[in-house]
């Protein structure tokens, strides 16, 4: 027993041992990697990385030079470049108060976009005090990032981050969303050996189903294999559109493969206050990640969505789930005998079966489940039109006039009017959806199979979308030159004639002299005889 007790004791010293040699190491580390900063900071100022050592990148300069980690380096350059941007955070991790990877962390994300940079350095009305220490008050929301750097674990301050950039998305995440189901595709192809592979990029939404289906029934996931080469055909496009409303439909069938009871659907968590678009300052979530309040409210119009909402007065959730917001199943039938042709937009080619159910007036705001409050869109026209500008009103069964508005009275991207309202005010940017696509034709309006317009091209994915319509006119123009070759060759090919008849009677006249080689003019462009290029 004694024993025993001697070697509960030796082990209990040996770890407070290791312990206090441990907590020694990170704070000469950290302080340590805080002096090596200020150092690149100086040297990053003066220019020495090039002038003294011939290295334009200060990373490339650190690790070959003074043999850092690729990591640390990264992470100690990141810092440097930034460092005129972000000046508190900048001063946490050069005075050791937060570590340099939390910062150089912080600061990346908020040099991604320019209105996360603005939002960072615009002082806040009133100092917000520290929720680490209610005496430290912090004068912009950058010194608040600070602050999590300094005392918040990593999975705080990325989970803080991430709702400061959900707030600033708002329509920018739909847009996101309408670039992300353009560019989509999905190839489906036997190989040689009896197997078969599957290729292609998938909107974020669609990728999130595939995802948790995959990890729902056989985990772990595997990796789709992904081809970024060629133009994006109509087919690929709507296979993809395909597999969403698989999994989709699969996702919410009784018969679905479950997991711990669920199946593969997502949940989104939101109060409803939020849902409406009151300033609560709660951030919905989507599977446990933050998105803004426009994509939540679309979102929330979908089948293999479930919604949590919950009422943070009285802590209470709120029953507002498939009953209050889907049709059953004879009101979905119902609107799909009304609506035969499928998507209510002119001319898409969507199937019916393919369609979401909009309320024209949110469910959230109060809108009744019902036939006159309810319109069938395939889920591409169904983003766009929670975009701000869109109204919807339902004229007769199966059929809704949508139209567009260049100023809006609410701005609030739901694209939701009042049921029987009448949008055809007469004023000059008064534009029903088939006008829409008519004034976007000369737009690379038919460059995608969705029919996406130039002004909807996100931020996000302006260069892949951009690639794919340079892509796609060049192949148009080579299709032209093809086309006018071949009209030259056949208008300009000497064709056989026929021999003329011999005259009856009289002198048999001398055949006509050979064709010299002579010198053709040419022929002015834009006469009857002029080649087409």
């Amino acid at each position: 027993m004694a024993t025993n007790t001697i070697e509960a004791r030796s082990g209990s010293d040996q770890a407070q041992t290791i312990r206090a040699l441990l907590d020694t190491a990170a704070t000469v580390v950290n302080t340590q990697y805080a002096r090596v900063l200020a150092a690149v900071i100086d040297a990053k100022q003066a220019n020495l990385h090039r002038t003294a050592f011939g290295f334009s990148a200060l990373r490339d300069w650190l690790v070959s030079t003074f043999d850092f980690t690729h990591r640390t380096a990264s992470d100690i350059a990141a810092i440097a470049r930034l460092s005129t941007k972000f000046r508190a955070l900048v001063e946490a991790a050069v005075t050791g108060q937060a570590r340099i990877d939390q910062v150089a962390y912080a600061v990346r994300q908020l040099d991604r976009t320019p209105a996360m940079r603005l939002f960072a350095l615009t002082p806040f009305r009133t100092p917000v005090p520290s929720p680490f220490d209610p005496a430290v008050l912090c004068a912009t929301p950058e010194h608040l990032i600070a602050q999590y750097c300094t005392h918040a674990p990593f999975k705080d301050l990325q989970r803080h981050l991430d709702e400061l950039a959900a707030h600033l998305a708002e329509e920018s995440e739909l847009l996101d969303s309408l670039g992300q189901q353009s560019l989509q595709w999905i190839e489906l192809a036997e190989t040689d050996n009896g197997m078969w592979a599957l290729s292609g990029e998938l909107s974020g939404d669609t990728g999130r189903l595939l995802d948790k289906y995959l990890k729902t029934a056989c985990p772990p996931p595997r990796q789709d294999e992904q081809d970024l080469d060629g133009v994006l055909p109509a087919q690929p496009n709507r296979h993809a559109e395909a597999l969403h409303q698989l999994l989709a439909g699969y996702g919410t069938s009784p018969d679905a493969v479950k997991r711990h009871g669920h199946t593969a659907t997502l949940d989104l968590t939101v109060d409803i206050d939020t849902l409406q678009g009151e300033d609560t300052g709660r951030t919905p979530l989507l599977e446990g990640q933050p998105i803004s309040v426009a994509k939540a409210r679309l979102m929330a119009c979908e089948a293999q969505v479930i919604p949590g909402v919950f009422d943070y007065e009285t802590g209470e959730a709120i029953e507002l789930g498939r009953a209050a917001r889907l049709p059953n199943a004879a009101l979905r039938r119902k609107l799909e005998l009304e609506q035969r042709e499928g998507c209510a937009w002119h001319g898409c080619s969507r199937p019916v079966a393919w369609t979401e159910a909009h309320h024209i007036q949110h469910w959230a705001d109060g809108g009744d489940t019902n036939a006159d409050n309810l319109i069938l869109l395939c889920r591409f026209h169904h983003g766009r039109i929670h975009t701000a500008g869109w109204s919807v009103e339902k004229t007769g069964p199966g059929q809704a006039l949508i139209t567009h508005h260049d100023h809006t009275a609410t701005g609030d991207g739901t694209g939701a009017g009042q049921a029987g309202q009448a949008w055809e005010c007469g004023c000059p940017d008064w534009r029903t959806d088939a006008d829409m696509d008519t004034e976007n034709q000369g737009s690379d309006w038919d460059v995608f199979p969705t029919g996406l317009y130039r002004a909807e091209w996100s931020d996000t994915l302006k260069l892949e979308l951009d690639s794919r319509a340079e892509e796609a006119e060049r192949q148009r123009a080579l299709a032209a030159i093809r086309q006018a070759r071949a009209k030259c060759r056949t208008r300009f090919t000497p064709h056989a004639k026929e021999p003329a008849p011999a005259e009856a009677s009289g002198p048999t006249s001398p055949p006509p002299p050979p064709p010299a080689a002579t010198h053709r003019e040419p022929i002015p462009a834009g006469s009857p005889g002029a080649p087409p290029f």
